[in-house]
């Protein structure tokens, strides 16, 4: 680990863990484990207390003179899993996809992206950023772009240095994180409510499951590569039964 590297030139380390058997087979200088999603290493997003005492639990490590490893353990009841019951999610679009064609699906996600941009529009002011933007596209355009793919993989990529299926990988990010930015907005639902809704009951949510079938199925290298891995969530796609 880069820790190592960095204490034999003498500045010193403290890590914060996630996954607690890494943090014991490695042996850092000093370790936090902390009980959090994968992506959340200080807690769930807004709660800035928490996210505080994280930061100052593993600084407060630099001053142990323990070791050679110590691995500290932060004690969190709410690992950010817990339900929001004052939440509600979002109005969206007919989520069932069985007798809609591609011109409908179209349509149907256009119309689910509009009924969410107050949301995501006051969600983006209020927190001053927004994390929506790896593809450098539009929302339009990255909607575009996705739903281009239900008839199959193809080369016109929007982006001159990316191929098509790279793209499709970009957008698809940006989607779930315009939705889930928009969705969050006004309360603190846990990412396991977050994720129920947008993979059950929406239209985004039902085209990427699709179109990580379509991918599974396909002989295109690319396709299948971002398709299969990248399109839908690992825990989505146990959850769901894929």
């Amino acid at each position: 680990m880069l820790a190592h590297y960095l204490e034999e030139e003498g500045l010193a380390t403290t890590v914060v863990s996630l996954v607690r058997l890494h943090s014991e087979i490695i042996q850092p200088p000093r370790s936090l484990f902390v009980p959090f999603e994968l992506g959340r290493p200080v807690g769930p997003p807004s709660n800035h207390a928490l996210q505080r005492g994280v930061l100052e639990h593993a600084l407060g490590l630099l001053e142990s003179d323990d070791g050679p490893s110590l691995l500290s353990d932060f004690d969190q009841g709410n690992d950010g899993t817990s339900s929001d019951e004052s939440w509600s999610a979002p109005a969206t679009a007919s989520a069932d996809l069985e007798t809609a064609d591609v011109a409908d699906l179209k349509q149907r996600l256009k119309d689910e992206i509009e009924m969410l941009a107050p949301n995501y529009a006051s969600a983006k002011k209020a927190r001053g950023r927004s994390s929506v933007g790896v593809s450098k596209l539009t929302i339009e355009e990255i909607a575009e772009h996705i739903l281009s793919f239900l008839d199959g993989p193809h080369e016109e990529s929007p982006r001159e240095d990316l191929s098509a299926a790279m793209v499709l990988r970009f957008c698809a990010d940006d989607l779930k994180a315009y939705y889930m930015e928009a969705a969050s907005h006004g309360g603190t639902p846990s990412s396991w409510q977050l994720g129920n809704w947008f993979w059950r009951d929406t239209v985004a949510g039902q085209i990427l499951i699709s179109l990580r079938a379509a991918a599974l199925d396909h002989d295109d290298k690319r396709f299948i590569i971002v398709g299969g891995k990248f399109l839908v969530p690992v825990v989505w796609v146990t959850e769901l039964k894929l």
